[in-house]
């Protein structure tokens, strides 16, 4: 996935989940942040950002943030990249599903089973399956996790996951980290205890559990190679003081 019209830029401040202010060729702008999420650990005062220039004349923001330099990687945190990662990346067979006996002859975005929308539906000449993605962006050094705050929503899907699996459908839970350099990752525990129980019990329903790490400049991220999942590895996130180490 690569981005058209990329800017560098230093993260100042950010006064809501969806603006940042952003010192670009000289002068503070607000731009728009592509990530609800927390990501204390990314946005850091006089950080470099990546952000993308809108063509669209009528918007109030004229940036997009998109990425961060934390210590000598950049890290995607547009939260819209991992849909189009794991499609591209499934695809051109990057991405594996472990499982299927057949090629892939469907693959399509944002299919409805019983209460949830899946990020992806597919098919083989034998068989049909879902796939629900997750982005990771929370690490320390080459460990990741996920989430980065309590999800009720993630949640939801993993129970759908278990009941389309038990309606004979093939169910999967892609993690796509949003990083390099990242070895194995794991479910939070600690920041949501429901949802490390919920892909547990998916587990042993016979739903696969999969993550992928990627590399990432400024104006690119793609899939690269699978991340062990470890569900036994506690995650500790850095402390404020360890982050300005």
């Amino acid at each position: 996935m690569k981005y058209a019209n990329i800017t560098i830029g230093t993260f100042l401040a950010r006064p809501n989940r969806f603006i940042a202010n952003c010192e670009i060729a000289g002068s503070v702008q607000a731009v728009h942040v592509k990530n609800t999420g927390r990501n204390k650990e990314i946005l850091r005062p006089q950080v470099q950002v990546a952000l993308v220039k809108s063509n669209n004349p009528k918007r109030k923001t004229k940036y997009d943030l998109v990425a961060a330099l934390c210590g000598e990687r950049w890290i995607n945190i547009d939260s819209q990249a991992p849909n189009h990662i794991a499609y591209e990346s499934i695809l051109d067979g990057t991405i594996q599903l472990p499982g299927l006996a057949e090629p892939i002859t469907t693959l399509r975005p944002e299919v409805v089973f019983s209460d949830s929308r899946f990020d992806l539906f597919g098919s083989t000449a034998t068989e049909s399956f879902f796939v629900e993605i997750k982005g990771v962006t929370l690490a320390n050094a080459d460990f990741a996790a996920f989430p980065d705050a309590p999800t009720i929503r993630a949640e939801k899907h993993v129970r759908t996951l278990m009941a389309a699996r038990a309606s004979g459908y093939g169910a999967y839970l892609c993690f796509i980290v949003q990083m390099s350099g990242i070895r194995e990752m794991t479910v939070y525990k600690q920041r949501d205890l429901k949802l490390y129980q919920e892909i547990l019990a998916a587990q042993k329903a016979g739903v696969t559990v999969l993550a992928y790490g990627c590399a990432v400049t400024p104006g690119e991220i793609k899939a690269v190679y699978p991340v062990k999942l470890n569900l036994a590895r506690q995650f500790h996130e850095l402390t404020a003081d360890e982050l300005a180490l």
